[in-house]
């Protein structure tokens, strides 16, 4: 095995500083956008096994209780999944028919950012406190549906002696 160095293109105007901060912004571009994407997969999974009770509990007592709940649950899901991702488009055709949502938007700005040689403009890192922001309130708005209301069909699971859902995935908390 033999040691190598990497050097940059000499062809290349930008700093190794410029490089470094591009490097950087990209890397918490990709960090959100994954935590976006567990979010994502939490929600939809909890969505999931909230209709699959629903339908577990048809032949017992405590279905029309469990499906108001259920309900409840899923159109409070509901909102947040359509803020962070476009869930109506199935197609390539249907990317152009409705709204980029914010995964979307961070995965552009991600785009951006290394499409040039240079440092991350003061327009980008704005871009991407903006939609961290937006995408932060919305990871709120499930954690405390997940506080509140999971923990609430738990309860009433339990009650029907049925087994409670359980997130795959948990939000980390902001502290």
């Amino acid at each position: 095995m033999e040691a190598f160095e990497i050097h940059k293109d000499p062809r290349v105007l930008a700093s190794q500083e410029d490089l470094d901060a591009q490097f950087a912004l990209l890397l918490k571009i990709r960090d959100k956008l994954s935590e976006t994407h567990d979010a994502i997969n939490t929600l939809r999974n909890i969505r999931q096994q909230v209709e699959d009770w629903e339908r577990r509990t048809r032949e017992r007592e405590a279905h029309e209780t469990v499906s108001k709940a259920a309900r409840s649950l899923k159109e409070k899901l509901v909102p947040i999944e359509d803020e962070l991702i476009q869930s109506k488009a199935k197609t390539r055709q249907d990317t152009m028919n409705f709204p980029v949502k914010l995964n979307g938007k961070l995965a552009w700005l991600a785009g951006v950012v290394a499409s040039a040689q240079a440092a991350p403009t003061r327009q980008e890192y704005e871009l991407f406190e903006d939609l961290v922001s937006r995408i932060d309130t919305q990871l709120q708005g499930l954690q405390e549906i997940i506080d509140t209301d999971v923990t609430a069909f738990n309860a009433l699971m339990r009650e029907s002696d049925m087994p409670a859902v359980i997130p795959i995935a948990t939000l980390p908390s902001k502290r």
